[in-house]
């Protein structure tokens, strides 16, 4: 009906512009009403992944082989990368067999106490009985403290060689690299053929099975955006609620605000790290003044309303709020409640022409 009487409109300002004028009144409106809403905070979040991780090289050897390029899935604990290992692997052979020469040394100095120990004990008898001297007893003495001495001294460079051993064999252990999570490839830093030093990033990878949203709050809001209800819509077009809070408890600095995280279900299809979201919180009710939403005209860059006022209609500039779900939207300033403003603004601006003709 609306429709058609837009075309009666239309018909009359094309043929008889003088002669026909239509009242205001005919023309669709609606009262501008207090109404109860939750409070309504919108914020922009980005999903990204819990875990993620650059692996770095914790030897310097070179490249042998990379096994998984970006993209590439890769399960928890797979060799992802393995280092040229003939130099450490030869280094932890000498260290063994440095290890074996001086525990066999070690054996062979123990056998030495042993027989020290005992002539000393043997000496000592005598020279008690009168029947060696005192110079005896202290070479039998000197004999048993330098062959102990001896055995100190291998057992100390026993326990270096055993830590050169383990030493040798970590290092091996780091020539091959492993994921630490089930997960993706996302980067590669280095080459096959590449010399690397410990410290240098080799892979990247986040696992796409553990995701959550991170949004920032300003400071004068924070405490009520904790107490509210969260609705996060997702890239998908997915609403998700009843999402446990994580406020992480420092403020930016410059800008004094806090981050929040929203761990998501496990595995959501469609949903990557990187992702842009929107973050809805409602919060305690307030009663606000509402137009619906048809009623709203945008002209050069400015909001307004076309409102019915002593059988005359004026445009009227507004300055809008929260916009809801059920059809009205915010109005902070421009009309008072119970005013009536024109639900077809197009209507509206051919009812202004046609008087102005």
């Amino acid at each position: 009906m609306e429709h058609s009487f837009t075309k009666w409109i239309v018909f009359f300002i094309l043929f008889f512009p003088v002669s026909f004028t239509v009242q205001a009144e005919a023309l669709p409106h609606a009262e501008a009403v207090l109404k109860n809403y939750a409070q309504q905070w919108t914020f922009d979040g980005n999903i990204e992944a819990v875990n993620q991780a650059t692996v770095s090289s914790r030897v310097s050897a070179q490249v042998a082989e990379i096994f998984y390029d970006v993209n590439d899935r890769v399960e928890k604990g797979a060799l992802i990368l393995r280092f040229n290992d003939e130099e450490i692997k030869t280094r932890l052979w000498q260290a063994e067999a440095n290890l074996l020469a001086e525990q066999a040394q070690l054996k062979e100095v123990q056998a030495r106490y042993t027989e020290a120990a005992a002539e000393a004990k043997r000496i000592n008898d005598l020279y008690q009985r009168k029947q060696v001297t005192r110079s005896a007893l202290d070479k039998a003495e000197a004999d048993k403290a330098a062959t102990a001495a001896r055995v100190n001294v291998l057992n100390a460079q026993i326990k270096a060689r055993q830590a050169e051993v383990e030493q040798a064999k970590v290092e091996l252990s780091y020539t091959e690299v492993r994921a630490p999570y089930a997960g993706v490839m996302t980067r590669r830093w280095i080459e096959v053929g590449e010399m690397a030093t410990p410290g240098q990033a080799l892979m990247s990878g986040l696992s796409l099975d553990d995701l959550r949203v991170v949004f920032t709050v300003p400071e004068k809001q924070l405490t009520e955006v904790m107490a509210a209800k969260l609705d996060v819509l997702l890239p998908t077009g997915e609403h998700l609620t009843q999402l446990d809070k994580i406020l992480i408890p420092a403020a930016d600095p410059k800008s004094h605000s806090f981050h929040i995280r929203l761990d998501l279900p496990q595995k959501i299809n469609g949903i990557f790290p990187g992702m842009t979201t929107k973050v809805i919180a409602y919060g305690s009710e307030r009663t606000v003044l509402v137009i619906p939403k048809q009623a709203l005209v945008k002209r050069a860059e400015v909001d307004g309303v076309y409102v019915l006022a002593q059988q005359r209609v004026v445009f009227r500039q507004v300055r809008v709020g929260t916009d809801y779900d059920d059809g009205w939207v915010e109005v902070l300033s421009g009309i008072d409640a119970g005013e009536q403003v024109i639900t077809q603004p197009d209507m509206a601006l051919l009812y202004l022409q046609l008087q102005h003709d």
